[in-house]
């Protein structure tokens, strides 16, 4: 096929008229131009118009199609628009993945501009909330696939989150925000021996949830929440088409259900960073080292 990403005219979203048109954006848009190349012929068959309107979220998409097909997964054609964004499949089993990438919203529970040239603190629970209302809304959508049959009983589910509109999102000072989004994590405490004022321990505080503005707890704990058991795993990245690293899929991180009835391999993606709870100790693993 070898079609351009990229078509003449005014499009809805004024980032993708930014990169097609600014020559400072150029290489922004040849890589786009190249990844398309690749993931092209998977794409379904509206893609391109829903690019002019959401560029973002589907130059995601195709980032990570392109990640999968470097890994060597089989990733599926797209014939219709229904279901998730992509479909692998792996020793004769489904894969499915939901790519989705939420703002920094609107209202009391919004991310907050950035302030320049003043101090102030992270706004550590409104990202949380951002990321946690992503992941449910993709959860109610995989109950929906469930009950239509697109997706079956021993299918795996990810779901893919991208924080590049997310402001702060990539800023976390001790552990991701994903995995603070999932799993009962909370702020990094240390123990000081009162003589000597020597560290003697840190940990995380436990903490199942953060509140919203008007006192509503959301829970944070999902992953330890057997009604949550169909999701396998989430995927985090903040790049965006301008701000991304040299190499794809060196800065996604990649977090596993340990109650998931579908449980994904470890080390079954061989980029970025592995999170998984075993023994009630959470472990890293950096696939980049």
């Amino acid at each position: 096929m070898d079609s351009s990403f990229f078509s003449s005219g005014q499009a809805v979203d004024p980032f993708y008229n930014r990169v097609r048109d600014n020559p400072d954006r150029k290489d922004a848009h040849d890589f786009v131009e190249r990844l398309w190349q690749k993931y092209e012929s998977y794409a379904e068959p509206d893609f391109l118009n829903d690019a002019r309107k959401d560029f973002h979220a589907k130059s995601w998409e195709i980032y990570l199609g392109c990640l999968f097909l470097d890994s060597g997964f089989n990733l599926q054609k797209k014939t219709k628009k229904e279901g998730p964004d992509l479909h692998l499949l792996w020793n004769n089993r489904s894969i499915w993945v939901e790519a989705t990438a939420p703002e920094s919203g609107t209202g009391d529970n919004s991310v907050p501009e950035y302030r320049y040239n003043e101090v102030s603190d992270q706004p550590s629970d409104q990202i949380i909330l951002r990321f946690a209302s992503a992941i449910q809304e993709k959860f109610e959508k995989y109950k929906s696939y469930r009950s239509k049959g697109i997706i079956n009983a021993d299918d795996f589910y990810i779901i893919a989150i991208n924080g590049g509109r997310i402001r702060y999102s990539s800023l976390a000072s001790t552990l991701p925000y994903i995995v603070l989004s999932v799993l009962p994590f909370g702020n990094l405490v240390f123990a000081l021996d009162k003589q000597s004022g020597t560290l003697v321990n840190s940990f995380h505080q436990y903490r199942d949830a953060v509140t919203t503005a008007k006192g509503s707890p959301v829970p944070t704990n999902i992953f330890m929440d057997k009604d949550y058991a169909g999701i396998s795993a989430v995927l985090y990245s903040y790049m965006n088409i301008v701000n991304r690293p040299n190499r794809i899929g060196v800065e996604i991180h990649c977090v596993h259900n340990p109650l998931a009835d579908n449980k994904l391999p470890l080390g079954i993606f061989h980029f970025g960073t592995e999170w998984w709870v075993e023994n009630n100790d959470l472990i890293r693993k950096d696939h980049n080292e």
